[in-house]
């Protein structure tokens, strides 16, 4: 595999989480190679921490850097757009964090970019590379638990201080269904292979116009249903609960989707676990080291469609809720 030499924008938690996958991969697969902040200081604080050579006081200067092939973006949801674009432009290969835009209007815009490019692009819905959601939905092809007419995904967590604000404020893209519930979104439609028919839902907005809780209840094709809860502000478990007419799939975490138990009609059980090598984050990140290795402009496990329809799906949510956030006013 083509060791991609790789660049990070926005040096918050989950930035850190990405350069600690790449380091313990090894640099046979990845290697970190350069870091851009606002604030130069803490980019060079972190590129010494990880012992990445260049450090940048911008994306741009990142961006236009002969030293990486290859860009993470996770800067706050209202600059994913612009971040992505600028990067494409510069000849940049794109991983860009969920959600990978606002709306559905602006990822095709990304992709349709990418595309004239002929760069790579993908969104880091990291969820849906890993092994043992992969295996669940082989299982479910065939017939394992019959057919399936509902399942449930709930993800809700708390953040506090200034997390909490940032994780709200309107005119960053924040809300509890962007920041989670399309970890849901994402799961369900892996599962059932298609989008919703029509939706229910209904929200707690708060002070920020951003929603802090959010229930919905999807129907899809052929009768199925799904019941999807997020929430900022709650503690509960991420769990997932496939139902079909001669069993269930239960995840602990579908999230972070390690195991799973299998209870047939009969109570009879199978238990399967796929422990992560690292962090669960190397499946995205050798994906796109095989699709730029390939020439591929895709991923066929997460393409550009598939992206956006998820994206829809979230825009549908949002109307229903009549949420309009501040940044899609560009």
């Amino acid at each position: 595999m083509q060791m991609i030499r790789w660049g990070i924008v926005g040096l918050g938690t989950i930035a850190k989480k990405f350069a600690d996958t790449v380091t313990a991969m090894g640099k046979d697969r990845a290697v970190l190679a350069a870091a851009a902040s606002r604030d130069i200081n803490k980019a060079k604080a972190f590129a010494e921490k990880y012992g990445i050579e260049n450090s940048f006081g911008s994306s741009g200067e990142l961006f236009e850097s002969d030293c990486v092939d290859a860009v993470y973006i996770c800067t706050p949801n209202s600059m994913h757009f612009k971040n992505c674009m600028a990067a494409l432009e510069n000849g940049k290969h794109v991983l860009c964090e969920k959600p990978f835009a606002i709306n559905a209007d602006e990822a095709k815009e990304i992709y349709g970019y990418a595309e004239e490019k002929n760069l790579f692009i993908m969104e880091a819905l990291w969820t849906l590379h890993l092994p043992l959601l992969k295996k669940a939905s082989e299982l479910i092809k065939q017939g394992r638990i019959g057919k399936i007419v509902n399942i449930r995904a709930d993800y809700c967590f708390t953040a506090e201080g200034a997390r909490r604000e940032r994780k709200f404020l309107a005119e960053l893209g924040g809300g509890a269904l962007l920041d989670v519930g399309i970890y849901n979104i994402g799961f369900v439609k892996m599962m059932y292979g298609c989008d919703p028919v029509s939706i229910k839902t209904d929200c707690i907005l708060n002070e920020y116009g951003t929603d802090s809780f959010g229930s919905v209840l999807a129907l899809y094709p052929d009768n199925r249903f799904a019941a999807m809860t997020s929430a900022i502000g709650i503690k509960a478990p991420t769990e997932g609960v496939i139902y079909g007419t001669k069993g269930r799939i239960y995840f602990p975490d579908h999230q972070k989707a390690e195991k799973l138990v299998i209870t047939d009609n009969d109570g009879s059980t199978e238990e399967i676990s796929i422990p992560f090598e690292i962090s669960g984050f190397e499946y995205q990140i050798d994906e796109c080291g095989r699709c730029i290795e390939n020439g591929m402009t895709e991923s066929p496990n997460y393409t550009h469609k598939q992206s956006i329809e998820v994206i829809n799906t979230l825009d549908r949510i949002r109307k229903e809720w009549d949420m309009i956030l501040t940044s899609e006013s560009r």
